[in-house]
């Protein structure tokens, strides 16, 4: 049976209707608004309309946030307050009729990734989304690492640095503050004014440094650029190699729009869990960029769904 799966982000909502083999029949997009009754009109408009023509057993929500699972509800969401303490399951269940099923939306994308994606073909994954902030999910031999509440796997939120910068969080040194699109341009403003004679230092002059732009002049080969890329990989390193040692995964993919710098991050990232992490789960792990892009939250949460009897839609 088919299910739906949604992505709820502070900017966008994207729905699916996805099949078991993870095709998406049907996908709509709509703003994210930031009140909870428009919040909540915004979610049951898109499922209501990705669900007209098609049979639907259940529906999952991947939504940003601590997310304590028995309750089905947001505690914190530092971007997207208007979805803290709503009773999303009794709320959308009421408005559409269908079994509603809440999870944390980098743990939805982890496992899109795991049924879909990566890490199709193994039973331990890490999955870690760079974008704004950090996010993650872990798959071990199968099973969704949900810790005692539904709240466990904020991998972001791990410190790696303890006089670290401050994160969005409140605490000092995670690693969402040093290796996030948000810690690049930090870093980017602080290095533009170090250096005012490269590449980047002369577009820091005339706007606003991105994200984008540091990968973009990267690749252009500036040197300023290229130290903030390969900085941000060893922080990253530096948390994931920890992680190699907890949960001896086979692979770690990397998602997000941070990812985009591939290599230019990655190398980094590689040489630091080399360096850090012990034998033999160091020579086993594989890191790979992630493969189903900004579609694997929708597919995740898909795929997590349950129906009326409380199983899972795809089984």
């Amino acid at each position: 049976m088919n299910a739906i799966g949604v992505d709820v982000g502070g900017t966008k909502i994207a729905a699916g209707v996805v099949t078991p083999e993870g095709e998406v029949l049907k996908k709509v997009r709509r703003p994210t608004a930031h009140s909870p009754e428009h919040l909540l009109e915004g979610i049951v408009g898109a499922i209501e309309e990705v669900r007209d023509g098609f049979e639907v057993e259940g529906v999952c929500l991947g939504v940003p946030g601590t997310v304590l699972s028995a309750e089905n509800k947001v505690i914190f969401s530092p971007n997207l307050h208007s979805i803290e303490d709503i009773p999303l399951k009794d709320e959308l269940g009421k408005r559409t009729g269908l079994h509603v099923t809440v999870e944390n939306d980098a743990n939805a994308a982890a496992w899109g990734e795991f049924k879909f994606g990566a890490g199709s073909e193994v039973g331990h994954l890490i999955f870690i989304t760079l974008g704004t902030g950090v996010g993650g999910g872990v798959i071990t031999n199968g099973v969704l690492l949900r810790g005692a509440q539904g709240a466990g796997g904020e991998l972001g939120h791990v410190t790696i640095q303890a006089t670290g910068p401050r994160c969005n969080c409140g605490n000092h040194g995670c690693l969402e503050a040093l290796a996030s699109g948000t810690a690049i341009q930090r870093r980017a403003r602080e290095v533009a004014s170090e250096q005012p004679g490269s590449a980047l230092g002369k577009l820091a002059a005339d706007r606003k440094v991105l994200g984008e732009d540091v990968s973009e002049l990267a690749w252009q080969g500036d040197e300023a650029a290229v130290s903030i890329l390969e900085e941000t990989g060893r922080w990253l390193g530096v948390g994931l190699a920890g992680f190699v040692n907890v949960f001896n995964p086979e692979i770690i993919a990397v998602g997000g729009g941070v990812a985009e710098a591939g290599d230019l991050i990655l190398a980094s990232v590689r040489r630091e869990i080399y360096l850090r992490s012990r034998s033999p789960g160091r020579d086993l792990v594989q890191i790979r960029e992630a493969t189903l892009g900004a579609a694997s939250g929708v597919l995740g949460a898909a795929a997590l769904a349950r129906g009326p009897s409380g199983e899972y839609v795809f089984g």
